[in-house]
């Protein structure tokens, strides 16, 4: 079976690329994700909708 989850490839401080496995739906690994991810920003507006439910 092929492996269909992209590499990372954010700048290490070697300056050679990150070669470990990206999150589920990020284009980054977890050491690399940052706040600024798509997975990280929706989570956030989810926890923002369940506030203002409450």
């Amino acid at each position: 079976m092929a492996r269909t989850q992209s590499v990372c490839g954010a700048r290490t401080k070697h300056g050679g690329r990150c070669r470990r496995l990206a999150m589920v739906g990020a284009s980054r690994c977890n050491l690399h994700r940052g706040d600024w991810a798509t997975y990280t920003i929706e989570r956030d507006r989810e926890r923002a909708r369940r506030r203002r439910k409450r």
